[in-house]
């Protein structure tokens, strides 16, 4: 039992890690080859290409509906529409893969049969867990280990990262997580010890944040406040920060490296080394959908996470003991959440919930902690823990229907939520409540004018 309580965090983690392997091998549909779709293939597209064909500038009269993903760049030339982020980060589960394909007959080493699926799925757990790993680190210089533990058990189980880990695996949200988790703690220790391979390491990483998802430059706002000390003047904090300034250049120098191979394919695919692959699609900056990306039954954020709710009442004792975690998170959320919801498609297409919200998880994971220190530190309110573990029940049972198809991928409405909840099949009349999103004219005006019935 001693050794149990010296080391319970890192028992349960093991045991968490266990049980997300073993439900991304159950769950997701490796087997029947169905992870490489959708946005999975475009992310993933690069790599066979480039280690399998010996194609990396994707030469040659390429089908648009063939195995590459591309589409014809202005000089002719074929681009691909999401960068190679997501493919770097894959890069060793692809090669693993492709080493299984090789070395057994009964599998084509072609970049899409069975072995290549199961490790690009695979590496949705990994970056999963090591991102909690990570996150955990951080957050135990900061709150107990109890509230750690518990923090990191409601994200993994009760948003819905876990059906980005263990069913609809593949996409860039777990490597984004993952990257946000690591940047915490990076910057936490860098703070304390600024060494040369810590700063290119912050580089690198944060680079690859921005690499995946150009927005995601945003990121850089909290780290202005999370890494002050309260008892710091903002002017001794600015220059704890960027003095001496040769830090700050190899950040720079690491963001650049690791988004030079990008610039050098926009270079010689399109002309210019900075292309905007989405063509038609865009922002609508005067009609945000923010309340629809918060609350509509569509994709909800909070009401497909309510955990998040809890997250952002959070704020509230995060104010009082950590007033730096507060600022950072709240000036980085609001601009965080126009930009997102101003996109076209405000749902981002198919999906459970607000996924585009997945990569912020790390920061919400703060005001989360402090929440639960303060539900903890009185016996009258640690009853209320109880809300968050009801949270994650519905995490999954909701997880479940969707994974079944009870619950829509786009189209949901406040009537087929009310008929299917708590159900366990689809009622009659179910599927005529639904209704299917307007892509022609939201990707046109940022407005939906017409409605179809799903039947």
């Amino acid at each position: 039992m001693g050794f149990l309580k010296k080391h319970i965090y890192a028992v349960l983690l093991i045991v968490a890690s266990f049980v997300l392997i073993w439900q991304n091998i159950s769950n997701s549909k490796w087997r029947e080859n169905q992870i490489i779709r959708s946005d999975v293939a475009i992310y993933y597209t690069y790599l066979p290409a480039t280690f399998i064909y010996g194609n990396p500038l994707f030469e040659g009269e390429v089908e648009q509906d063939s195995k590459f993903r591309i589409h014809t760049s202005p000089t002719g030339r074929n681009a691909v529409k999401m960068s190679m982020g997501v493919a770097m980060l894959e890069t060793p589960f692809f090669l693993g893969g492709h080493l299984y394909a090789l070395l057994d007959s009964r599998y084509e080493a072609d970049g899409f049969s069975s072995p290549y699926h199961l490790s690009i799925s695979l590496s949705s757990v990994f970056f999963t867990i090591f991102g909690l790993i990570f996150l955990g680190l951080f957050l135990k210089k900061r709150f107990s280990k109890t509230v750690t533990l518990l923090t990191l058990f409601f994200i993994a189980f009760g948003t819905n990262l876990y059906h980005y880990t263990v069913n609809e695996t593949g996409m860039a949200h777990p490597p984004t997580f993952f990257l946000v988790a690591a940047l915490l703690l990076l910057t936490d220790r860098w703070i304390l010890d600024k060494k040369i391979w810590k700063s290119l390491l912050i580089g690198l990483v944060f680079g690859m944040i921005v690499l995946i998802r150009p927005i995601n430059i945003l990121f850089c706002v909290p780290f202005l406040f999370f890494l002050k000390q309260p008892e710091d003047l903002w002017k001794v904090h600015l220059q704890r920060l960027f003095l001496p300034l040769s830090h700050i250049v190899l950040i720079i120098v690491g963001a650049f490296l690791i988004m030079l191979p990008q610039l050098l394919f926009w270079k010689v695919q399109t002309g210019g080394f900075m292309y905007y692959s989405y063509r038609d699609e865009g922002f609508f900056w005067t009609n945000p959908h923010i309340w629809e990306g918060l609350f509509s039954f569509r994709k909800g954020w909070l009401l497909y996470t309510p955990m998040m709710f809890l997250a952002l009442l959070g704020l509230i004792p995060l104010y009082k003991t950590k007033k730096e975690y507060f600022i950072g998170i709240v000036v980085f959320i609001v601009p965080f959440l126009y930009i997102t919801f101003s996109w076209w498609c405000w749902w981002y297409g198919g999906g459970f919930g607000a996924r585009t919200l997945i990569d912020i998880l790390p920061f919400m994971a703060i005001p989360l902690a402090a929440l639960l220190t303060w539900l903890l530190k009185n016996k009258v309110r640690m009853s209320l823990v109880l809300i968050p573990f009801f949270f994650v029940y519905l995490n999954n049972f909701q997880t479940w229907q969707y994974f079944k198809g009870y619950i829509h991928y786009d189209s949901m409405t406040k009537e087929g939520y009310k008929k299917i909840w708590w159900m366990t099949h689809t009622p009659e009349g179910y599927w005529e409540l639904l209704q299917r999103p307007d892509y022609e004219n939201a990707k046109l005006k940022g407005v939906e004018e017409e409605f179809v019935s799903v039947e």
